[in-house]
């Protein structure tokens, strides 16, 4: 069975620092029959060279010449389900990067039409495979009799830094339609997932940086109120100077936090190591736990990607499939809607 799941045929549709994540990736797994697409042409001639895959000038002539059994979709979100309903019209299951896209527009005709014919649709929310965040997700399901009454998630990293030797400014996340909001939707979807509780309603403010030339929201902080009574706060952007990512859960005895911390070594473009650690502290003083875990940061894209493949040998549900990406996405489209309103969005 190991052979067989390595000689599936997987596309990779854009090529940019991601869809190469997943290319290396996959090389690494053993997986034998892998083609890329990109518009790019300069830079799928030098993937291919690099990892010996296929490569195709067009997106229609991959589909219909190399019939994929899976195609992994990392483009720009207003492109992700076009995309993603014509792999799904040549029987080939889809992986989709976060944000599943940046309106609800042709969503859910997309997601009938890939569970009429059996397909597996997954959402790439990477975090939900991190060491921490799991344990994180233990310890809170081991005092299940008391809901969280707060949260506090906190993700920030200046733009001019995410990609070092490209101009920032051509960063899609600059361009109308995107955003700090959609494109870090892993915090709110993650908070979600710890919870296994629904969003009720959404607060959002926003502002826009006066520094960085941008058509959208720099800076976000949005209140969700859940179902069962919690109320978490993100703040989440794209220019605080370091990077910054950690997780504050207050609850009746004690809290718990997670903090994310990536070491600084960029010789290895795929082995930087994190510190994902989790604390937990009682309100009667007398205990505090700190567990750490050192992992490579690679790690949970290789585990979320197993996972996506493993649904479709074993006919499973994905850890993240695509109707629960959609109820992230409206998370983020009720937030962007009121941030532009100032009035509390029922989701």
């Amino acid at each position: 069975m190991k052979n067989k799941i390595h000689e599936l045929k997987g596309l990779i549709i854009g090529c940019g620092s991601i869809g190469t994540r997943h290319l290396h990736n996959l090389k690494s797994l053993g997986f034998i029959h892998i083609a890329i697409y990109d518009e790019n042409k300069q830079r799928i001639n030098e993937l291919s060279k690099k990892y010996d895959v296929t490569k195709f000038d067009s997106l229609d002539s991959a589909l219909d010449e190399f019939k994929p059994c899976f195609s992994i979709i990392c483009t720009y979100p207003s492109s992700h389900i076009k995309i993603a309903s014509s792999c799904i019209d040549f029987n080939s299951h889809v992986f989709i990067e976060k944000p599943l896209s940046t309106n609800l527009n042709g969503v859910e005709n997309m997601l009938k039409k890939a569970d009429k014919k059996k397909l597996k649709v997954a959402v790439g929310y990477n975090l939900r495979f991190d060491s921490g965040l799991n344990l994180l997700k233990k310890n809170l399901k081991k005092s299940s009799n008391s809901i969280p009454l707060s949260i506090l998630s906190q993700w920030g990293h200046n733009i001019k830094w995410w990609k070092p030797g490209t101009n920032f400014k051509n960063h899609y996340i600059l361009q109308k339609g995107n955003g700090i909001i959609l494109d870090d939707s892993h915090e709110y979807d993650y908070v979600r997932w710890l919870l296994d509780d629904e969003v009720e309603s959404v607060y959002c403010q926003t502002r826009k940086s006066k520094t960085i030339q941008t058509k959208t929201e720099s800076i976000a902080s949005i209140i969700l109120k859940f179902k069962k009574g919690t109320i978490a706060t993100f703040v989440i952007d794209y220019m605080r100077p370091y990077y910054e990512r950690k997780c504050h859960i207050i609850g009746e005895n004690g809290d718990l936090k997670w903090e994310y911390v990536p070491k600084n070594d960029t010789r290895k473009q795929y082995g930087i190591k994190v510190n994902s650690s989790v604390t937990t502290r009682y309100s009667n003083h007398k205990k505090s736990i700190t567990k750490k875990f050192v992992v490579e940061l690679n790690d949970m894209y290789v585990v979320e990607i197993k996972n996506f493949i493993n649904s479709i040998v074993n006919n499973k549900k994905p850890i993240v499939d695509g109707w629960d990406g959609i109820k992230t996405l409206k998370i983020g489209l009720a937030a962007l809607s009121s941030s532009k309103t100032g009035k509390v969005v029922r989701v």
